[in-house]
């Protein structure tokens, strides 16, 4: 499933404002369908999802997954990770991989694929190289991973992080990266920078 960010982002913010004057579901739906039209009803029913359920690692996961990362994350999606407490780990480009929502850091995967999240004095910070706990590690092609259909997966993350969960990502069509969603209250807080 596909979305342009830039879309995405205007039928969020109309939305928004459609909240604001009701709470009513099937009222801000047929506004906001009838403001940008009936084609978008998929990616209008998705958002309604988002802005409203009440988020586990394994929802988001499964709301997640299939998603083309071609265009990136809506701003939707990492807002109601942020409400959650949840963080999507994911590659941004090839060179870095990137954590959304309730902890924003970016890390190049370059030598090393490892990183690690310790505690500041009010928020996490991702420091590259492994730590004792809090750790994502990156794989590349040479780990034979698939999916349930024999494809291989180029990336796939891995963590010691309890109550991660994996979701497939796409890109351009073809199966891009395993990521990962896990909740920020089950880090291990020991950590201190």
């Amino acid at each position: 499933m596909r979305f342009n960010r830039t879309l995405g982002r205007d039928i969020d913010l109309f939305m928004q404002g459609a909240s604001s004057v009701t709470r009513d579901r099937q009222r801000i739906r047929t506004e906001t369908l009838s403001h940008i039209g009936n084609e978008y009803t998929k990616l209008v029913d998705y958002l309604l999802l988002v802005q409203s359920e009440c988020l586990t690692e394994a929802k988001l996961a499964e709301l997640l997954i299939g998603r083309d990362m071609t265009d990136g994350f809506l701003d939707s999606e990492i807002e109601a990770a942020k409400r959650a407490g949840l963080v999507i780990v994911s590659i941004c480009d090839p060179e870095h991989f990137r954590l959304y929502g309730a902890v924003e850091a970016e890390c190049d995967s370059y030598p090393t694929q490892r990183a690690h999240l310790i505690r500041t004095e009010n928020d996490w910070q991702l420091i590259r190289g492994g730590g004792y706990a809090n750790n994502l590690e990156l794989f590349w092609y040479e780990q034979g991973v698939r999916t349930r259909m024999g494809e291989e997966i180029p990336r796939t993350f891995e963590t010691d992080i309890p109550g991660a969960e994996p979701f497939l990502s796409m890109r351009d069509g073809e199966v891009y990266c395993r990521s990962l969603v896990f909740s920020v209250a089950r880090l291990n807080g020991d950590i201190v920078a």
